[in-house]
């Protein structure tokens, strides 16, 4: 199917990124409120298990609705209407309990469950409409971390005076133009599923995602990654809390972060040209684990900024690469379903980090904790590595070659 107009396709596809990952900004920050409010590193492991624990059902959920219906957009409407209406009401319940226990452990998991599969299958609409329109989503991307680093950078400084609870009303309101874009912008991904039939269940003959060894083995290092990832990303305001840092300035950490990772998924498309994308997520892996090692040394918040830009570096490639890896690895009917069943495994790996992380933070503290994760992430990079070997050498399967679509 030929677009009469691909850079008003690019400008609005961009647009959309741009007003998604404000929001993604504002909504990241749970663990800061919570510990605000006086919630300690294992209550806040608990709702972070719980998060994960509903994730691993609503991730598959609604990826699997996506491809049944066959409109990815529709369910990221829909999606996005419910886990805003949800998560402006955490601040207000913050004071509510049931029989003692906190409204909290309630309304966030449930917020949870239309908010967490949401990036995912954002990222894998702009991955389908990029691919059906031949546009680059590389640089589409770039301009979702643009907006999430600014914006972080910027709450970094605002919070401190309005208080963390702005962020939840503000994620509410922007999201609404998110919404709009997204309803009224034709996209390519979507007419080409015009006057087609939803799938039944037994059409859509979900097993064979499970058939393929590569996307297999990267579902489960996904896993194995994840739950020091988890970690690292949960329990960072409490580093920041050990070494005299103030909190709410975590945003400038996010902005840092996301800002490197402009370059990188810039530099996907001429990258996947030359490098097969599991080298990417490779790569990607090394620098998780060296900013965790580091960040085991950290004695100043400044040092934590600078170690930050490691993440930024590993982020762009695995929120590009990563994603293309498993949107070329998945059959054609099933990329939506493949992406979220990724995120519903990493939901489980969420619910070992939340609970593990408040452990081993009692245990060895806050520092010693993140060289732990470090010496983690080695190992399920190790055994990712080792996986692509035993495919290729004992299983006889071709390793994936370049994807330069």
């Amino acid at each position: 199917m030929k677009y009469n107009n691909p850079r008003k396709q690019f400008i609005n596809y961009a647009a959309i990124n741009f007003l998604f990952y404000i929001t993604q900004s504002l909504g990241g920050y749970v663990t800061v409120f919570l510990q605000s409010i006086g919630f300690n590193a294992q209550q806040v492991g608990v709702i972070t298990a719980l998060n994960s624990g509903v994730g691993i059902f609503s991730s598959p959920f609604l990826g699997m609705l996506s491809d049944k219906i066959r409109s990815v957009r529709k369910v990221i409407l829909f999606a996005l209407i419910c886990g805003a209406s949800l998560f402006v009401l955490i601040p207000l319940s913050s004071k509510y309990d049931i029989n003692g226990l906190s409204l909290l452990f309630i309304l966030i998991p449930i917020a949870t469950f239309f908010r967490m599969p949401v990036m995912s299958l954002t990222d894998n609409w702009m991955l389908r409409n990029s691919t059906a329109e031949k546009l680059n989503y590389g640089a589409l991307r770039s301009f979702g971390a643009f907006s999430f680093a600014s914006a972080s950078l910027a709450l970094g400084y605002i919070l401190p005076i309005t208080g963390i609870d702005f962020t939840f009303y503000a994620y509410a309101i922007l999201t609404v133009p998110a919404i709009i874009m997204i309803r009224y912008v034709k996209s390519g991904a979507d007419e080409q599923n015009t006057n087609k039939k939803a799938l039944t269940f037994k059409e859509m003959q979900v097993g064979q995602i499970f058939k393929n060894f590569y996307l297999v083995s990267h579902i489960l290092f996904s896993v194995f990654q994840r739950i020091p990832f988890q970690c690292s990303m949960i329990f960072l305001p409490f580093l920041i809390n050990e070494i005299g840092g103030d909190t709410a300035q975590i945003g400038i950490v996010m902005g840092v972060r996301a800002f490197v990772e402009i370059p990188m998924m810039l530099l996907l498309k001429p990258l996947r040209q030359k490098i097969p994308l599991y080298y990417l997520v490779i790569a990607a892996s090394f620098f998780y684990m060296v900013e965790s090692i580091l960040y085991s040394y950290a004695n100043s918040f400044s040092n934590i900024v600078l170690v930050s830009i490691l993440h930024g570096f590993g982020n762009g490639l695995n929120l590009t690469a990563g994603t293309s890896y498993v949107f070329s690895l998945a059959p054609d009917h099933l990329k939506a379903t493949a992406q979220t069943v990724l995120g519903s495994m990493s939901s489980i790996a969420g619910i070992l980090g939340g609970l593990s992380g408040g452990v081993l933070i009692t245990i060895f503290g806050i520092q010693k904790f993140y060289f732990v994760i470090g010496i983690m992430i080695m190992i399920a990079l190790a055994l990712y590595i080792l996986s692509f070997f035993i495919g290729e050498k004992v299983l006889g399967i071709k390793r994936p070659g370049l994807s330069t679509g």
